[in-house]
This record gives structure tokens, C-alpha cells and sequence, in this order.
């Protein structure tokens, strides 16, 4: 669903006018916030895994994309939406793949974020849940991408998980 979302965001974005939240966002504080009723109702198909963390210029978009790859369980791309490929996120990949790999059937919840700029840098702050069976893993992920300015790389220009207070 996150994916579906995303590209229903991105199509809204293109023409300019706001697109219809996903089932699965909450606009209440995260921690509190209940798995879809439908998402217990009715299987839904996993998302299918992307290539290529989103470069998009919307952090909702990339943290949809981001939510997307923990939900197919795609490690890989969940660890690149990290900095430097995915080596900001402080473990290997194979590191990585055995602490995210706890989780069987995770569906994440994104609640109400938070943009703000410092010292040349935008960052985006947004309450996620996971719930992973009975299991509610609560906490924030951290978006950051540079500014437009002269010399920015690619990477820096890409928004991309600078932090996360998820324990997986």
C-alpha cells in the first residue's frame, strides 16, 4: 500500500494539488496508533521490492519508498535509503539483514512529520510504527538532505535516513 501511495503522492505533486492519504497514515501520535482495520480484514500483496532507494525531492515520498522496502522485507534497499548507501547506517549488510530479519510480516505506519532547515541542511522528522505481528516497534526516523548550493554532491542532495530511534 505504501507503494501505491507514493506514486499516487508523486502524481499529485506533478499536477500541483494534494493527494488523499494513504489508509495507513495516522494523523494521531504514532505510538498510540492502531494497525488499519482493513489491513487485519483482507491480505494485501507485499509491495514489490525497488531497485534503487527513491531520489525523489519529497521526503514523504522517500520515506513511503523507505516503509515500502521494510514491508517487503527487502533489506538491502531498506539499509541503502541510509547515508553513503547505506553505510550510515552503521552495519554491514549482512549486519543489517540479520537485526531487520527479526521481523516476519511488518507493516509500518507513518505518522505526521515534521520539516525544518539548520545551518544549510532540511531535515524531516517522522513518528513511524512497525507492528510485526503482536510486536509494536515504536520510534522516529530522521530525514536530511543539503540545500541547493554550489558543490553539493549528489548524495548530499539526496534525502536520505540520517537517524532512527527504531530497535528492530
Amino acid at each position: 500500500m505504501p507503494a501505491l501511495f507514493a506514486l499516487a503522492l508523486l502524481a499529485a505533486c506533478q499536477r500541483g494539488q494534494p493527494a488523499a492519504q494513504a489508509p495507513d497514515r495516522h494523523p494521531a501520535a504514532v505510538p498510540n496508533a492502531a494497525p488499519s482495520p482493513t489491513a487485519a480484514a483482507s491480505p494485501v500483496a507485499a509491495p514489490a521490492p525497488v531497485a534503487a532507494p527513491s531520489a525523489a525531492r519529497d521526503p514523504e515520498v522517500v520515506l513511503a519508498g523507505w516503509a515500502a522496502a521494510v514491508e517487503a522485507r527487502d533489506w538491502r534497499l531498506v539499509r541503502a535509503y541510509w547515508g553513503h548507501g547505506g553505510s550510515d547506517a552503521g552495519l554491514d549488510e549482512a549486519a543489517f539483514a540479520a537485526r531487520w530479519g527479526a521481523l516476519k510480516a511488518p507493516r509500518v505506519t507513518l505518522g505526521l512529520a515534521e520539516e525544518e532547515g539548520a545551518a544549510g541542511s532540511l531535515f524531516y522528522d517522522a513518528p513511524v510504527m512497525i507492528a510485526d505481528g503482536k510486536r509494536r516497534i515504536a520510534g522516529h526516523v530522521v530525514l536530511r538532505r543539503v540545500n541547493d548550493v554550489d558543490g553539493a554532491s549528489v548524495e548530499d542532495l539526496r534525502w536520505h535516513i540520517q537517524s532512527s530511534t527504531l530497535a528492530p
